[in-house]
């Protein structure tokens, strides 16, 4: 006899909203079945804006029950009948929840049966779809449909190599600022072993590009967000940035705090060639589309800033990049104009060069192919690819060619969750604004 599954189902009442693993409901009065997910994310798109992020409702550690947390600071989350959610509330069968002043109720149940869209179908129907489109691209290849007169190979990237660098994490201090003056927080988190790598490159005009998430690694962790802060050992590094978030978020602007990250950028050789730290003028990273979530227990509310895609929302846009002006030399990867990014499109061959681990701790510069496998033409719309990579090459170039142009049409950044690591995302390079 098999064991009836534990399950919840919502239902929207009214309204027209996104709802769990980014699935928008066209429908109102819709019963939509959760399954045995791990969390469910709660959200909205406004006037076409980022999503923003009412609460989640997460399974407690008892394996059977609910609770609701709130993900927002701008958004009220009332249970009807038992008033509002201050940071995380039981959920129990047949509460309506209820957002701001929105005509959306979301009404919860439990179940206990086996009807229910176990989530692992949807995997399996997206594997056959990208398995279907995998063939569909080998047919049109073998029919010579594909004009590979515009290729990227490997001898068009060899020339560009001593432009490829490795970034390295050598240590992080926290600094608080308060009119005007900054106090030096004890300790210094110096990293001797594990030490954060990735790549950057270098363009003709002294720029050096890399992803974000290569000098401030922690933005990319993938954090549970149910973390309870206070277990988290006092010098990691998670912790201070959910602490230094969190001090942000709850100080007025006369005080801040900061984590400062002391950086090197190696060569090819292994030999370092410059250092940074990431509060210098020149080192540029634009913040405006983190995701800042709401961490919460019962009793306390913390903040994490991030640039990773959560509940495997693609749509969210990342603004994992970071560049630093004014490199005493010139490389030779040139990047990508407007005009030449709106030349990417599904199909487009790539190179992506970087600094993978090679095996026994050693890196070299490497370089392999990759194809485009999403239409990226809108501005600052993550490029999605195909590319057999791993750690190491986040913060290399996407390359491709435009005639007899070599260009860096964006850098890599993190791994699709949907497609199993199939696909992989970079940030365009049109991300950085003061490009001249």
């Amino acid at each position: 006899m098999k064991v009836k599954k534990h399950y919840i189902s919502l239902s929207f009442k009214g309204g027209n909203r996104y709802h769990k693993n980014g699935k928008c409901l066209k429908q109102t009065e819709r019963i939509i079945n959760i399954g045995e997910t791990a969390d469910c994310d709660v959200r909205y798109e406004a006037n076409g804006l980022s999503p923003e992020y009412y609460a989640s409702i997460i399974k407690n550690e008892d394996g059977d029950s609910w609770r609701i947390v709130k993900r927002s600071q701008h958004i009220d989350v009332s249970i009807e009948g038992k008033g509002p959610v201050g940071y995380a509330q039981q959920l129990t069968s047949g509460d309506r929840i209820r957002f701001d002043n929105q005509d959306m109720a979301l009404c919860f149940h439990t179940h206990h049966d086996n009807n229910y869209d176990d989530a692992r179908q949807d995997n399996v129907k997206r594997l056959a779809i990208v398995a279907t489109l995998f063939l569909l691209a080998i047919i049109i290849v073998a029919l010579g449909l594909n004009n590979r007169q515009d290729d990227i190979t490997g001898k068009d990237v060899e020339p560009l190599e001593e432009s490829v660098y490795l970034i390295r994490v050598d240590s992080v201090r926290r600094i608080l600022t308060y009119n005007g003056q900054e106090e030096w927080l004890p300790p210094t988190k110096v990293l001797e072993s594990n030490v954060p790598v990735g790549s950057a490159f270098l363009t003709p005009k002294g720029r050096l590009i890399t992803a974000r998430h290569c000098v401030e690694y922690w933005i990319g962790e993938n954090l549970d967000l149910t973390t309870r802060v206070e277990e988290l050992r006092k010098d990691d590094i998670v912790r201070w940035a959910i602490e230094t978030e969190t001090f942000n978020q709850t100080h007025d602007s006369d005080s801040a705090m900061t984590l400062r990250v002391f950086f090197s950028v190696l060569d090819f050789m292994g030999n370092k060639k410059y250092s940074f730290s990431s509060t210098d003028k020149n080192v540029h990273i634009n913040k405006e589309k983190d995701g800042i979530f709401l961490l919460a227990d019962f009793s306390h509310d913390y903040y994490w800033r991030s640039v990773r895609p959560y509940f495997k929302d693609r749509q969210m846009e990342l603004g994992d990049i970071l560049w630093i002006d004014s490199i005493p030399e010139q490389g030779k990867i040139t990047t990508a104009s407007p005009e030449q990014i709106s030349k990417v499109k599904n199909g487009t061959k790539l190179m992506v060069c970087g600094y993978p681990m090679t095996g026994f701790g050693d890196r070299k510069m490497t370089f392999t192919e990759g194809t485009i496998r999403r239409n990226t033409s809108t501005e600052n719309e993550n490029l999605f690819f195909e590319s057999n990579i791993n750690h190491g090459f986040s913060g290399g170039p996407i390359l491709m060619k435009d005639g007899t142009d070599i260009i860096a049409i964006g850098v890599v950044s993190r791994v699709d969750s949907i497609s199993s690591g199939l696909y992989k995302l970079a940030v365009p390079i049109s991300e950085i604004k003061d490009e001249k």
